[in-house]
């Protein structure tokens, strides 16, 4: 019986599979020499942490690896080994799961921990407050405004000096009759965007016209019932009248009071944050692979 046994087909797979697999471990498998305190940073690695974080294919993700810079690879390897210490230490804390989504949302839970405060953690002083207002008093300031109308006239490069003489003279024409900001609109040509335009900043006039246009009406004064120009533009020539010009005003540390304790609140977070992750990456060594050419 025992021959019998012996004899089965299964057997024989079963004695042929145990040898291969002995063979594998003795002559292929090696044992890792690194261990759990090592960041192992290899390109297979850097292709994955692409792959998983723009959700694209392994070959895309290889390729836009391979097209960086190496300043830009060193950019991804840090923050890989970020992610990576961040997600080591999560797993310390039960939530072990290898789905790469709970991987992120267990990596943003630690960085929320790092740099998270609460109200009685962090209450800055008044000094702390005034000197963070007076040091960064641009963060806190409205941008001038201006508002205007205008007139236009489409010119091309060749026909710039025709334009330029024909607003000149409708300017005159414009003053005598003393048009007002009302009646501009029977005026000129159509243009692209508004006609007029109120209490607007600086960054939409340039939008629309340029920034030499922009640069140009903020620096003329208001007169109501005085047109200026010609003032040329990316789209042609402008007559304009200046209603009002509202310079870039500094507000008073009693409007932006909320907005300074929240900018130092936000000051401290990452102030947190970055000592956090000096501590954790403290706990690890970065294996890079050799050839890779980058740094973390």
């Amino acid at each position: 019986m025992a021959r019998a046994f012996l004899r089965e087909p299964l057997i024989h797979f079963v004695v042929a599979g145990l040898i291969l697999f002995g063979l594998n471990q003795l002559f292929f498998e090696q044992p890792s020499k690194v261990g759990a305190g090592t960041i192992v940073v290899d390109q297979a690695a850097m292709v994955q942490f692409i792959q998983h974080r723009q959700n694209r294919s392994p070959e895309d993700a290889l390729a836009q690896w391979q097209r960086l810079s190496q300043s830009a690879q060193s950019k991804v390897v840090k923050d890989f080994v970020e992610e990576e210490a961040l997600y080591r230490k999560a797993k310390t804390f039960g939530l072990d799961e290898a789905d790469y989504v709970i991987r992120r949302r267990m990596v943003q839970k630690m960085d929320f921990a790092a740099a998270g405060l609460t109200e009685t953690e962090f209450t800055p002083s008044a000094s702390a407050m005034t000197d963070y207002y007076k040091a960064h008093q641009a963060q806190f300031s409205t941008p001038a405004q201006i508002t205007f109308t205008h007139v236009y006239y489409e010119s091309q490069a060749s026909e710039q000096t025709t334009t330029l003489e024909l607003a000149a003279e409708n300017l005159k024409q414009l003053n005598a009759a003393k048009v007002s900001f009302s009646e501009g609109g029977q005026y000129g040509q159509r243009f692209a965007y508004h006609r007029n335009y109120v209490d607007r900043a600086e960054p939409l006039i340039v939008d629309h016209f340029g920034a030499d246009f922009a640069a140009r009406v903020f620096q003329l004064s208001a007169t109501q019932d005085v047109w200026q120009g010609p003032v040329p533009s990316r789209h042609g020539i402008h007559l304009v009248l200046i209603a009002a010009v509202t310079p870039e005003r500094v507000l008073a540390f009693s409007e932006v009071k909320t907005k300074v304790v929240m900018a130092l609140r936000l000051a401290e977070q990452d102030k947190r944050r970055v000592a956090f992750m000096d501590a954790l990456l403290a706990e690890y060594s970065v294996a890079i692979e050799p050839g890779l050419g980058v740094v973390p």
